[in-house]
């Protein structure tokens, strides 16, 4: 296993910008209230020889921003490319097995790119593109993994109830684990291999938190099971880690969040919102923001456990995820197909983002979750193959890129 990495705090939810923001050595004062405009764009297409026609090639995978350089993208055509900042250029080309649709992940102490392919071949790569290692889990990938960096590991929960633990390093496998199986398993459901769908989460202690099923596991950075929770519902939403609290929050289908204690399991609180939870929560200083199918999200005081404010807007669409601006803001990409941003301290609604360009047969909706850095670019992605960088307005003295 490889050595701890010291002074790294673990990913609190599922698109985490610690995940996938690699900051610059000095960020630059932005308007992050105000809405930000399309500064670039570029179109991600195929040419199909057979049919002799050119294709759009989907995002699903919410790309990695190395800030003032670019942006690592992996697409459905399983292509993984790191573009400059502008979208203009191709850096450098990779190529998986298969489609991607968990979004890659950040290893910043060593300035490395995980990616994770529908087949389960997972692949580390540096920012100038070369291999690092790759290693093949024969289970399908579809959740975005988590590192554990006081241990070095990377856990990855795939299809068919598996969970893998990998030397972040050396892509060595630290541990297989066997998870509980949804319940239609045991009657022949059709779509009981496709779990666990919501991504595993590190805690403040150094272990992971994983959701599979109707049930919470804690795993220690070896696989061993310190704890197990039932959840009383499918969970789809990635589970959010409340460091300042010693909590998880866990959002299954039915709408109740659970406060969990993350040494224990044990249920120290419950919340319910009244509808379908499948986009994954964010947390912004003592504040989880939660969205419902309704489209309507809130905010809860980690504390206490209660709703401080409720919005009839920027729930995440489908099964993504709220993530936070550089400001601590909450950002969502919204049932509309548009970035909306709510304030973190009472819900206001601060901006909702435009993709209309003017462009003949343009479909402006967007489908992954935004990735913003502090060098005032924010990057956002469509199943139709359209990349977009968004600009935020500079503040009086400070100057556009």
């Amino acid at each position: 296993m490889s050595s701890p990495t010291s002074g790294l705090a673990p990913a609190a939810f599922r698109h985490d910008p610690v995940k996938n923001v690699l900051p610059a050595a000095a960020a630059t004062a932005r308007r992050w209230d105000y809405e930000p405009v399309v500064a670039d764009y570029r179109m991600l297409t195929y040419h199909n020889r057979t049919l002799d026609r050119t294709v759009p090639v989907s995002v699903s995978a919410t790309p990695v921003l190395i800030a003032g350089v670019g942006l690592v993208v992996a697409s459905d055509d399983g292509h993984v490319r790191l573009y400059s900042r502008d979208l203009s250029k191709v850096y450098w080309e990779r190529r998986m097995d298969s489609s991607v649709y968990a979004s890659p992940v950040l290893a910043p102490a060593d300035r490395h790119v995980v990616v994770a392919a529908t087949s389960g071949l997972i692949a580390c790569f540096d920012l100038r593109g070369g291999l690092v290692w790759s290693v093949k889990l024969g289970t399908p990938v579809f959740a975005t993994p988590t590192l554990l960096p006081g241990a070095g590991v990377l856990v990855v929960s795939a299809f068919h109830s598996r969970c893998t633990g990998l030397d972040i390093r050396t892509g060595a496998i630290v541990f297989e684990q066997a998870l509980p199986e949804p319940w239609h398993a045991a009657h022949g459901g059709s779509a009981s291999y496709r779990d666990p769908y919501a991504g595993p989460v590190g805690t403040a202690e150094g272990t992971a938190v994983v959701a599979c099923a109707e049930h919470i596991l804690c795993l220690a950075p070896d696989g061993t099971e310190l704890w197990r929770t039932e959840a009383g519902a499918s969970v789809r939403a990635t589970p959010a880690s409340l460091h300042a609290t010693g909590e998880i929050a866990v959002c299954p289908v039915d709408g109740h969040c659970l406060f969990l204690d993350a040494r224990t399991g044990a249920v120290r609180g419950e919340l319910d919102l009244g509808a379908k939870i499948t986009g994954s929560p964010a947390v912004s200083g003592s504040v989880l923001a939660v969205g419902t199918q309704l489209d309507v999200t809130t905010g809860v005081d980690i504390h206490t456990r209660t709703p401080l404010w409720t919005a009839p807007q920027g729930a995440p669409r489908s099964y993504t995820s709220l993530t936070v601006l550089p400001d601590g803001s909450f950002a969502a990409t919204g049932e509309r197909g548009n970035v909306v941003c709510l304030r973190a301290v009472d819900g206001r609604f601060l901006w909702e983002s435009s993709q209309v360009l003017g462009l003949p047969d343009h479909e402006t909706p967007m489908d992954v979750t935004p990735v913003a850095g502090g060098d005032g670019d924010m990057y956002c992605a469509s199943y139709t193959g359209v990349l977009y960088r968004f600009l935020f307005r500079p503040l009086p003295g400070e100057s556009a890129p």
